[in-house]
């Protein structure tokens, strides 16, 4: 029973997390775009090293780090699927190369469904 309870919860954070990749990829360039710039705003705004640079350099900084901050998001929101995917996976008593087999064929659709 406890597994069961455990496999429902990463699987309700696995479909969370495909529901959010979901709305991001459905977001138009521009608003993305702007997300991910103001979230550097944000950080540039108050890393102690940054807040107190002028203005002009702070647009350069958001400039040449959105393409960072976008690589870094999507990164982290696959590895998200493949911790939660591995995670389902490991609630089920299988061997672990098809753990990990299951865990890739998961995520390389999910990559590719796109």
């Amino acid at each position: 029973m406890k597994k069961v309870i455990i496999r429902i919860i990463f699987l309700i954070l696995l479909i969370l997390t495909f529901y959010t990749i979901f709305m991001f990829s459905s977001q138009v360039a521009e608003e993305s775009d702007g997300i991910s710039q103001g979230l550097l705003r944000k950080i540039i705004d108050n890393f102690p090293y940054t807040k107190n640079l002028s203005e002009q350099t702070k647009l350069k900084l958001v400039e040449h780090g959105n393409p960072i901050i976008r690589k870094l998001a999507h990164f982290s929101i696959y590895g998200l699927v493949g911790i939660w995917i591995m995670a389902f996976m490991s609630t089920f008593q299988t061997r672990l190369y098809k753990k990990w087999i299951g865990s890739m064929i998961v995520g390389v659709r999910i990559c590719y469904a796109r």
